[in-house]
């Protein structure tokens, strides 16, 4: 826990408190002391009692200060004569700091290494690999271990291979700095330990390590290798590795090009078919290393390999699914085009035959029940004309049944018109005037309609003139019935070969999750009317702004 700071005094200062605390202790206020005598006496007590507390405070970190340097000693001690080297560089790789272990490793005085650079006491061989080394270390951050060999003055060329060092280095980032130890490696005791601990390590692990030379011959092996592929150590000792693999089972090209990257990259990995000794065929997976000694030249090949026959089955068998289900989907999928090419195809027809079918109805019923009933209405007319001077009370009932037959006939056209009205075998023009005065008589509303010339449209054929009627039809009978609306707008417009023809209302607007107003039986007069354009070539779009309205157009091209 941190202390409070507390004020700094020095010695001088200490001893002045000192003697006005003594000479306030000796004063005592007389017993008739006024009131003012008495506060100055309390006063002095009470700073008397901070002055006693301040000088335990500043005794308190005096003795702090001292174990402080006490131990700042005792690791300085340590640091100095532990058993391992430790030393510390700069960015530049230059020493700043060492102990009398790393001088006696680098056959130094402690202080001459200050100010030099690490590699210097490295082998030649050794020294681009510790720049590097440094390089990466200051660039990742992220702890790093080396081996490298010392220089020794004494031999010949001024390196020796019996003089290796471990390195073990840290960043220090906010420094920017590293710290390393280094560990003698040429004592005999840990040259043994370390190759013991290294067999211990290729004996547990479940992968299987081979190490070749430079000829690519098997030197050694571990227990894993013996347990996959079922060869003895003996059985592989001296053996190029080929003898492990199925050479057919890869394409042309394969080894060769894995030993390529290997010696230019110092690593590759991928599947490999191998037989086991007793000719059963499996997969290993397999990572290869490449070590080369200080010289850069490639000392030893590694590598590392793992079962994994049942992995790429499984995989072998998850692909087939995949494939399985895609081509499935893929059926399936154009099993619903076709169906829904096949409806696409069936609502054009059924629009058409309905069309025709609603051309027969109205043409059997004006020809049929119109002419009934007009001759009916003839025979009504004469039978009124004679009995209006003989027979009053059949006159009147004669005058009823001829109101009924004019309703009647009145009914009839409106399903004829319904059904197909006669307008329409006038054009288009005459057909769209017609339907706006309609809708103006039933409705009220303001119905604006805006029309090209004769010569704009006569493009247009018979069949599309039907569809644009009815989409007006549906268009309109949807802004009765939903909009609320009071004015609507009929555009039919030709510009550049390209025919439009927009519906337009100041009304609610659409609600915006759905293309349909109102949806129910609305929405499927919707859907029928993008058939019958899609049918025609033409193409239908539905806007409805936020501000409110909605406005409904069909564009074809002529």
């Amino acid at each position: 826990m941190t202390k409070p700071s507390r004020p700094e005094l020095d010695p001088g200062q200490l001893r002045e408190i000192a003697e006005r605390t003594a000479a306030s202790r000796s004063e005592q206020p007389p017993a008739d002391a006024g009131s003012d005598q008495l506060k100055h006496w309390h006063e002095l007590q009470v700073s008397q009692i901070e002055l006693d507390m301040q000088h335990q405070a500043l005794a308190e970190l005096q003795s702090e200060r001292d174990e402080a340097d006490i131990m700042r000693g005792r690791y300085a001690e340590l640091y100095d004569q532990a058993p391992a080297g430790y030393v510390s560089l700069n960015g530049d790789g230059v020493i700043i700091r060492a102990n009398l272990a790393a001088g006696e490793l680098l056959q130094c005085a402690r202080d001459a290494l200050i100010g030099k650079r690490l590699e210097q006491f490295l082998a030649p061989q050794a020294q681009a690999g510790l720049r590097r080394f440094l390089a990466n270390l200051f660039e990742s951050g992220a702890r790093a271990v080396m081996e490298a060999s010392l220089f020794d003055p004494a031999a010949p060329d001024g390196a020796s291979a019996q003089r290796r060092a471990r390195i073990e280095a840290n960043l220090d980032g906010e420094a920017h700095k590293c710290r390393m130890i280094l560990t003698d490696l040429s004592t005999a005791d840990v040259r043994d330990a370390a190759r013991l601990r290294a067999m211990w390590v290729l004996d547990n692990i479940n992968e299987g390590v081979l190490v070749c030379d430079v000829e690519q011959n098997i030197v050694s092996v571990n227990h894993a290798f013996t347990a996959i592929t079922g060869y003895a150590v003996e059985e592989a000792l001296g053996r190029n590795p080929r003898f492990l693999g199925r050479q057919s089972a890869h394409p042309p090209g394969y080894h060769a090009a894995a030993m390529q990257q290997l010696r230019t990259e110092g690593r590759w990995q991928g599947d490999v078919f191998n037989r086991r000794r007793d000719g059963t065929p499996y997969v290993a997976h397999m990572s290869l290393t490449v070590i080369r000694d200080d010289g850069g030249a490639i000392s030893y090949f590694i590598g590392v390999f793992s079962d994994v026959t049942a992995q790429r089955e499984a995989d072998a068998a998850l692909r087939r699914w995949s494939e399985e289900l895609d081509a499935r989907v893929a059926e399936r999928t154009a099993e619903l085009y076709e169906s829904r090419e096949q409806l696409r195809k069936l609502a054009v027809h059924l629009e058409v035959v309905k069309e025709e079918e609603r051309k027969r109805i109205a043409r059997d019923v004006h020809d049929e029940l119109g002419q009934n009933l007009l001759a009916l209405r003839i025979d009504m007319s004469i039978l009124s004309a004679r009995t209006s001077a003989r027979n009053g009370l059949l006159h009147r009932r004669v005058g009823a049944a001829l109101e009924n037959v004019d309703a009647t006939i009145r009914s009839v056209r409106g399903i004829m018109n319904e059904l197909r009205p006669p307008v329409l075998d006038l054009g288009l023009q005459a057909a769209l005037e017609w339907q706006a005065a309609e809708f103006r008589k039933r409705s009220g509303l303001v119905c604006a309609l805006a029309l090209p010339g004769e010569e704009a449209l006569s493009g247009v054929t018979p069949d599309m003139a039907t569809v644009l009627f009815r989409a007006v039809q549906e268009a309109l009978s949807n802004v009765r019935r939903h909009a609320a609306a009071t004015r609507v707008e009929i555009v039919l417009a030709v510009d550049g070969g390209r025919l439009a023809l927009s519906v337009a209302d100041n009304g609610v607007g659409m609600a915006s999750s759905r293309d349909e107003r109102g949806g129910g039986d609305d929405s499927f007069g919707l859907i029928g009317m993008r058939q019958r354009v899609a049918a025609q070539g033409g193409r239908l779009d539905v806007a409805s702004p936020a501000s409110g309205g909605c406005r409904l157009t069909l564009s074809f091209d002529l």
